[in-house]
């Protein structure tokens, strides 16, 4: 991560230790279209999850198709959020189901899904704005041992209708993953205050293990004098 006067760093599989792992303002700057660069986040679960929510910043002036967030275990993904044009899709294991948004591309977008197995609901929010519930894979659980996958390219067996691509391009930021289905006002509070109540008990971005592979860029503004 970037400790305090630092300004980027970079390189395959350079990873954060010891006290530098608060990406408190920092954020992954996706600068070109490959089929190999990505983030890995390592959270820490021990038990299945049943309900879960995931937030994340994303900011970019090419939306083609792009993988935001995924979790991955052995090759299988039973998380997925990824953008196709300006249709946001969730995936959970091998179902999903879909969102069409603004395709404006230049602004900084907070998102949130959560859902919870007892009902299947899924709710979804876009800088601030609540969209229709819709229900996805009720009774399924998320078994330990999972990663999480930044800006991967979008691979077929990932979307499971052949849209195969290039990766992200642009930032991902504040990323954050909870436990627990997540309450629509709680997520829309984010947005409305700029992510300062954001505090994810998976993945908590002020606390994160990860690893860059590829050329991807961590950077984070200097402070001003």
């Amino acid at each position: 991560m970037l400790c305090q006067g630092d300004t980027l760093r970079t390189g395959p599989g350079w990873s954060p230790a010891g006290p530098c792992n608060n990406l408190l303002g920092a954020s992954f700057l996706f600068s070109k279209t490959t089929n190999t660069d990505r983030v890995v986040l390592k959270p820490t679960v021990t038990e299945p999850l049943r309900s879960i929510t995931v937030c994340l910043q994303s900011y970019t002036d090419l939306i083609q198709r792009d993988s935001l967030f995924k979790l991955e275990n052995k090759n299988v993904f039973p998380f997925h959020l990824y953008q196709v044009s300006d249709i946001y899709y969730i995936k959970m294991d091998r179902d999903q189901v879909s969102y069409r948004t603004s395709r404006e591309s230049m602004e900084l977008r907070l998102i949130c899904v959560s859902w919870e197995s007892s009902t299947g609901v899924i709710h979804f929010v876009v800088n601030g704005k609540l969209f229709p519930r819709k229900v996805l894979k009720p009774g399924f659980s998320i078994v330990p041992g999972f990663t999480a996958v930044l800006g991967h390219n979008l691979a077929v067996s990932d979307a499971g209708f052949g849209v195969g691509g290039p990766s992200y391009v642009g930032e991902i930021t504040n990323v954050h993953m909870w436990d627990q289905a997540l309450h629509p006002s709680e997520m829309q509070s984010m947005y409305f205050n700029n992510c300062c109540n954001c505090s994810g008990n998976v993945i908590n971005w002020e606390s994160v293990d990860y690893v860059i592979q590829g050329g991807i860029l961590l950077y984070k503004p200097s402070m001003k004098p």
